[in-house]
C-alpha cells in the first residue's frame, strides 16, 4: 500500500469513527436522568394523587426522575427550618406561609421561572392567578417566590344531624356570631355524668399554626392587630383591648356557654379532622382540604354543612384567615428549570386536587370542571376568600406563632387571665422583633 493510499484509508476510518460518535452521543446524552428530590408534609388524601402526578410526569419526561420523601406533618417543619440552616434542603418542597417569608428573607428560595411554566413575561404568568392569590409571596424585588397549592378560606363546618336532634334547622339556624356559636353550642352539646360525650363546639389547638387561624379571625375583626401599624410594625398590640376581648370570647366557648370542655379533643397534628370526623362536635372549624378526610365516616359525609364563619357582634369588618401551602424550589438547587416545570404541571390539575385533597388552587380556569359543582360547599369556601386575610407574614413569624400559640393555649385549655397571658406574649414577642 503507497503511503498515499495508506492516509486516504485512514482518514475514512476516523472520519466514520467521528460520526459514528456523533450519532451515539446525543442517544447517551439522552438517557442522561435529571434527578430531583422533593420533600412534602404527609396529607393521605393528597399524598396519593401527588405520587400519580410524579408517575405521569417522569412518563411523559423520561429524562427526568423526581424521588420524592412523605414527611410525617407533626415533623414536616421543623425538618425544613433545620435543613435550610444546614444547607441539605431538597431541589423542590412545600412550605407553608407562615414560614414562607423566614425563608424568602434569607434568600434561600429561587424565584419563578415564567419560561419553565410556558408564559413570555412574568406579567403573563401572574395573569394566570387569581388577583392579589400571589402577592404575600413576592420578595422585595417583586418577584414570586412559590406556587400555592392549597389555598385555603377558613370557615365553619356544622354536623346536620346534630342540629336536627338538637331541634334547630341547619339551613337556617346556624351561628352567625361567636356569641350564637357559644349558645347553639351548649344546645349541641351532650353531657352525660358530668363528662361531655359531644362538644357542641371546640377549639382544635393543635399547632401554632392552628392556633393562629382561630385566634387571629377575632381579634382582626374587632379591628385589632398583633404588630403595630396593622401587622407592619415592631410593636406588640396583641395586649390590647381588642386582643383581650378576642381571648375572652374563646375562653367564654367552655366557662361561659359550655359548649365544650378544654382538653377532651380527639384530634391530633396528623388527624387534626378527627372529634368532627367521629361526630364528636357538631361545629369546627376547617379549610377545604379537610373535607376529603370525612370520607372513612359515610354519616358525616351526608350530613356536612360549610357555613360562613361567624363574627364577633361589634366586628368592624367581617374577616376570613387565609392560609396556604405553597410549592417552592431551592435557591441552591442546579436543576431549578426542571423543578419549576414540574411545578407548572402539577399546578395545572386543579380539578384533580380538589375531590382527591380538598385543595383549591388560586391558578384560574379550572372551577368550571365538573368536580367543582361536585364539590359541596365549595361555594362557601370561595365566597369566603373575599373577606380573605393571611396569616400573620413575618420573618420571625415563626417564634411570634410559638408565644401566641402558648398564650392562647394558657387562657383557653388552662384558665389563666387573658390579660396576663398576652402581656407576658408581648414581652416575648418584642424581644425577637426590635
Amino acid at each position: 500500500m503507497t503511503a498515499t493510499r495508506f492516509w486516504r484509508v485512514a482518514f475514512a476510518a476516523l472520519l466514520c469513527m467521528c460520526l459514528l460518535a456523533a450519532a451515539v452521543a446525543p442517544a447517551a446524552n439522552a438517557q442522561e436522568k435529571i434527578v430531583l428530590t422533593f420533600w412534602k408534609h404527609s396529607h393521605p388524601p393528597a399524598d396519593v394523587l401527588t405520587e400519580e402526578l410524579i408517575k405521569e410526569y417522569m412518563a411523559a419526561n423520561p429524562n427526568v426522575e423526581i424521588q420524592m420523601e412523605i414527611i410525617p406533618s407533626n415533623e414536616y417543619l421543623n425538618k425544613v427550618l433545620t435543613a435550610a440552616a444546614g444547607d441539605q434542603l431538597p431541589d423542590l418542597f412545600d412550605i407553608n406561609d407562615a414560614n414562607h417569608a423566614i425563608l424568602t428573607s434569607r434568600g434561600i428560595l429561587a424565584p419563578v421561572d415564567a419560561a419553565a411554566f410556558g408564559f413570555e413575561s412574568d406579567e403573563a404568568f401572574l395573569e394566570a392567578y387569581v388577583p392579589g392569590s400571589l402577592d404575600p409571596f413576592k420578595g422585595a424585588d417583586g418577584k414570586v417566590y412559590g406556587i400555592p397549592f392549597e389555598y385555603n378560606s377558613w370557615t365553619m363546618v356544622i354536623n346536620d344531624k346534630i342540629f336536627r336532634e338538637a331541634g334547630l334547622d341547619p339551613a337556617t339556624d346556624y351561628p352567625k356570631t361567636w356569641e350564637e356559636v357559644g349558645m347553639i353550642g351548649a344546645k349541641l352539646a351532650k353531657v352525660e355524668n358530668g363528662r361531655f360525650e359531644r362538644q357542641g363546639f371546640a377549639w382544635n389547638l393543635l399547632t401554632p399554626g392552628w392556633t393562629m387561624l382561630l385566634y387571629s379571625p377575632l381579634l382582626y375583626q374587632l379591628g385589632g392587630s398583633i404588630l403595630s401599624d396593622d401587622d407592619k410594625g415592631n410593636t406588640c398590640t396583641l395586649n390590647s383591648p381588642e386582643g383581650v376581648k378576642a381571648l375572652q370570647t374563646m375562653q367564654d366557648m367552655y366557662t361561659k356557654y359550655g359548649a365544650g370542655a378544654p382538653g377532651i379533643n380527639l384530634s391530633t397534628a396528623q388527624n387534626a379532622m378527627e372529634d368532627f370526623v367521629q361526630e364528636k362536635v357538631g361545629m369546627w372549624i376547617l379549610g377545604p382540604w379537610a373535607v376529603p378526610t370525612f370520607a372513612s365516616n359515610p354519616e358525616v359525609v351526608e350530613n356536612y354543612r360549610i357555613i360562613p364563619l361567624p363574627q364577633m357582634t361589634d366586628a368592624t369588618r367581617n374577616v376570613v384567615m387565609l392560609s396556604t401551602w405553597l410549592w417552592v424550589v431551592n435557591a441552591k438547587s442546579q436543576k431549578q428549570a426542571e423543578a419549576w416545570k414540574f411545578i407548572n404541571f402539577a399546578s395545572e390539575q386543579g380539578a384533580r386536587w380538589l375531590p382527591a385533597a380538598g385543595y383549591v388552587l388560586p391558578r384560574l380556569g379550572w372551577t368550571d370542571a365538573p368536580e367543582a359543582a361536585e364539590f359541596k360547599g365549595l361555594e362557601v369556601f370561595i365566597d369566603q376568600m373575599q373577606y380573605g386575610r393571611p396569616r400573620l407574614i413575618h420573618p420571625q413569624g415563626g417564634q411570634i406563632s410559638t408565644f401566641i400559640h402558648k398564650a392562647v393555649q394558657d387562657a383557653v385549655l388552662n384558665g389563666l387571665d387573658a390579660q396576663t397571658v398576652l402581656d407576658e406574649a408581648c414581652q416575648e414577642i418584642e424581644s425577637v422583633i426590635q
